[in-house]
């Protein structure tokens, strides 16, 4: 795996032109049923936007592309939940993973419209929520607006931190080992806030029902 993502961060530092394209795919991905399990979209985006000071990338294009690539990602699966409706969990390959399916149905059926907000945010099921919102027929307009919202605090809470990684590692007197605690420390941190975030988000969710 190690090997994979170098080889893909090389080929974006030797092209950086298709770093944002690369972004855009990597957070569209992140909302596909199964790919979306198995790409490592969200550590490749911040691997990218460490590139973003040294290979001349504009962050904000990365922003941009990482933004509209999540809001595609899960409009691309919810169309495809209410066009297919439940037969597409019946078929190949989504019929292979029957304990991610109910694992997901069970988040959406807990935080009904809030889920799609908090999926985003949340391993596993993130990939599967909005087709699930989808098949049930939530309402398109309650969906989109907890998509765009969520991809609006996902982007920059990936883009950002591999741009402050990029930024010191340009830094002249830092050492190896001082970034790589600095960058670990921060991508810590923003783990911690979204978890808390979404802790006392889910909480006001459960006491208003």
């Amino acid at each position: 795996m190690t090997a994979y993502l170098s080889a893909i961060t090389d080929f974006i530092a030797m092209h950086p032109h298709y770093a944002a394209w690369a972004v855009f795919l990597l957070a569209f991905s992140e909302a596909i049923p199964i790919i979306g399990t198995v790409v490592p979209g969200s550590t490749l985006i911040v691997a990218i936007s460490a590139l973003a000071i040294e290979a001349a990338i504009s962050p904000w294009l990365l922003l941009v592309a990482a933004t509209l690539g999540a809001v595609a990602g899960d409009g691309t699966s919810f169309w495809l939940g209410q066009r297919c409706h439940r037969q597409v969990l019946e078929r190949w390959p989504l019929n292979r993973f029957p304990k991610l399916i109910a694992r997901s149905e069970a988040f959406f059926n807990r935080y009904g419209g809030a889920s799609v907000f908090l999926a985003r945010f949340t391993a596993v099921v993130r990939a599967f929520v909005p087709l699930i919102a989808g098949i049930v027929r939530m309402p398109a307009r309650q969906f989109y607006v907890a998509n765009i919202l969520s991809a609006i605090v996902w982007a920059p809470a990936h883009v950002f931190p591999g741009v402050v990684f990029g930024l010191l590692v340009r830094l002249a007197g830092a050492r190896p080992e001082q970034i790589f605690i600095l960058a670990v420390a921060a991508m810590f941190l923003s783990v911690a806030v979204f978890r808390a975030a979404r802790y006392f988000f889910k909480r006001g969710v459960a006491n208003s029902e």
